[in-house]
């Protein structure tokens, strides 16, 4: 039996290792309350995003008590249901004025701000100093915690072009205090994993700050048409500010690196195959190569369709590892695997969206057999979702999928075409 991190580096390397190895990006309750038998936050969730504006409210040791018991909990639950990865990124909750999703907060993003109360579940955070503010709404029933305004929406292009004047001088050569929170947890867990005898591989996380789901993503998108020095000194400095928080991570021995920030949907980018790589992929570039300085993996996390820009993604960036080839947006894991098998690793890609969260226990069975027969064979395939265990997938399906994986993973693969 290998180790889990022999068992991820030899499938990385595109060999076959003595299981298909197991990942996921996040779990949320109820499946990560099932396993632990007691509820956490959890990361990655409209709950856990709530609940860190919350503990900021409260105070710096509310904050790091949460971290804490979020992160040991989430690693907790990841060793005891066999998973081989563990992804965390250090600005999870870090809680400024939302000018994007935790991926896109760089070290010249965050300054000092308040937080107040405006109706139920509903959070205004405004910088005191620089007067940017973005509004938070969490909603219990479908998980999620999203920017519904922003300061830069509201006032326009005069706004964007001073955040990104803010950007371009704001101090990076400290980080901020409050990353330390973020980074403590990191190295708790690599620390945790290099004492285990069978450690979990573990990633960090850093990319490029594009600001998908924000309200200002319109007209960002327009300002690539408009005027687009803005969005290349806005893509520059925000990637600037994102390397030495890659480098601490990078620094205290993490063995790789996950970005996840989105930026296609259903059919395709958001933008066209040339504006991807004017505007994104050589910041993306930058921290890929980063990574390899180092000699870790980078792996790509991206929904909805990438077919267009994984030639770009492969051989211009150079990324290592893709995930999460969403099948309910046309993502074949096969053709991938044909096209794309021998220079990279493939993450994915049983359906969350619909199978694990309606589906039976035979066809989840049925699905992984598919995907293992598909990407496996020569290695270079660890299964996972197709984005993450979300609070609707149910403790049933999930251990119908892990069970399946154990059952019909093991090498040779003797599953038959």
């Amino acid at each position: 039996m290998m180790t889990k991190k022999e068992r991820i580096k030899t499938t990385m390397s595109h060999r076959e290792p003595d299981r298909v190895p197991l990942f996921e990006l996040t779990a949320a309750n109820p499946v990560l309350e099932s396993v632990l038998g007691r509820k956490i936050t959890g990361f990655g969730t409209g709950e856990a995003k709530a609940a860190s504006i919350r503990a900021s409210m409260k105070g710096e040791d509310a904050k790091r008590a949460m971290i804490r018991e979020n992160v040991e909990g989430m690693l907790e639950m990841y060793e005891k249901v066999g998973f081989d990865m563990f992804w965390f990124r250090p600005t999870e909750y870090l809680v400024t004025v939302e000018m994007g999703l935790p991926d896109n907060i760089t070290a010249n993003f965050i300054f000092d701000v308040d937080i107040r109360v405006i109706e139920e579940n509903t959070f205004r955070i405004e910088s005191p100093e620089y007067g940017f503010w973005s509004v938070e709404k969490y909603e219990e029933e479908s998980d999620t915690c999203v920017t519904v305004n922003d300061s830069i929406k509201e006032l326009g292009i005069n706004e964007l072009r001073r955040y990104v004047e803010y950007l371009e001088q704001a101090d990076i050569t400290n980080l901020h205090p409050v990353i330390d929170d973020g980074l403590e947890a990191i190295k708790i867990a690599v620390e945790r994993e290099k004492k285990q005898e069978d450690g979990m591989f573990v990633l960090g996380a850093a990319d490029i700050s594009c600001p998908t789901f924000v309200p200002f993503l319109p007209l960002f998108l327009q300002t690539m048409v408009d005027e687009p020095a803005i969005v290349e000194r806005y893509m520059n400095s925000t990637t600037d500010g994102v390397m030495p928080i890659l480098r601490a991570q990078l620094e205290m021995g993490v063995d790789g690196i996950l970005g996840a920030v989105d930026w296609c949907h259903g059919g395709g980018p958001l933008f066209s195959p040339g504006m991807f790589r004017k505007f994104m992929a050589p910041n993306l570039k930058r921290i890929v190569d980063e990574c390899h300085r180092y000699g870790v993996p980078f792996i790509k996390h991206l929904d909805g369709n990438t077919t267009v820009i994984l030639d770009i993604l492969v051989d211009e960036v150079g990324i290592d590892g893709l995930h999460s080839i969403e099948p309910a947006a046309g993502m074949d894991i096969e053709w991938v695997k044909k096209k794309y098998g021998e220079r990279i690793t493939l993450l994915g890609n049983i359906d969350c969206g619909n199978l694990l969260t309606f589906g039976t226990d035979q066809e989840v069975v049925d699905a992984v057999k598919n995907i293992i027969r598909a990407a496996s064979p020569g290695g270079g395939h660890i299964f996972s979702s197709s984005n993450s265990i979300h609070s609707g997938v149910s403790p049933d399906t999930f251990r119908a999928m892990m069970n399946a994986v154990g059952e019909f993973g093991s090498y040779p693969i003797a599953l038959s075409p």
